[in-house]
């Protein structure tokens, strides 16, 4: 009967102590596949927490816009609002005949309340007198624009987002977003 010499195991001792090496190595290498896996998932919510920030931020300067063009300074002759008086409706702070200023825009934005973000937003209105049926005014005796009719305006929104979850990733970046409509009222 013939032997099959490569078989055989001539030092038995070594197959404990091989074993033992194969199961620390697996431990090491599931604790590094562990680390990177997590890192790879905190990274994968932090990003979708920017995304969700990044959309709020496009939807209130959407949202500011959208305010800001039915509270021009026509607002208390043509709106039609339900209600006893609409020139109340047209003067969220200010008097009906400026229209909206760029304090009342801030304050709508700023209360539309998302989770964290809202308190820490920059708010920027303009009314860059540019349209086709915009007459080229300055700004009148009380300092604030002329928010005729067919005039643009302009609302930027600016947060300050930082990534937290990552220790390894510690960074902040402004998102921006900008929204500009033409005043109807």
């Amino acid at each position: 009967m013939r032997t099959n010499i490569s078989r055989v195991d001539v030092h038995p001792h070594r197959t404990a102590t091989s074993r033992a090496r194969k199961r620390g190595s697996a431990l090491v290498e599931f604790a590094v596949a562990f680390i990177v896996l997590m890192g790879l998932f905190f990274g994968l919510v932090d990003f979708c927490r920017a995304m969700n920030a990044y959309e709020f931020v496009t939807f209130a300067a959407r949202q500011g816009a959208r305010w800001a063009i039915v509270r021009g300074s026509a607002c208390a002759t043509t709106a039609t609002p339900p209600g006893p008086n609409p020139a109340s409706w047209c003067e969220p702070a200010g008097s009906a005949s400026t229209g909206a200023t760029a304090a009342d825009v801030q304050t709508y934005v700023r209360s539309l309340h998302p989770l964290g973000i809202a308190e820490h937003l920059t708010v920027t209105t303009t009314w860059p007198a540019t349209g086709t049926g915009c007459p080229a005014l300055a700004p009148n005796s009380s300092g604030y624009p002329t928010n005729s009719p067919g005039c643009p305006v302009q609302v930027t929104v600016q947060y300050n987002y930082a990534f937290g979850l990552t220790s390894l990733f510690h960074k902040t970046i402004t998102l921006t977003a900008h929204s500009q409509l033409v005043i109807s009222q």
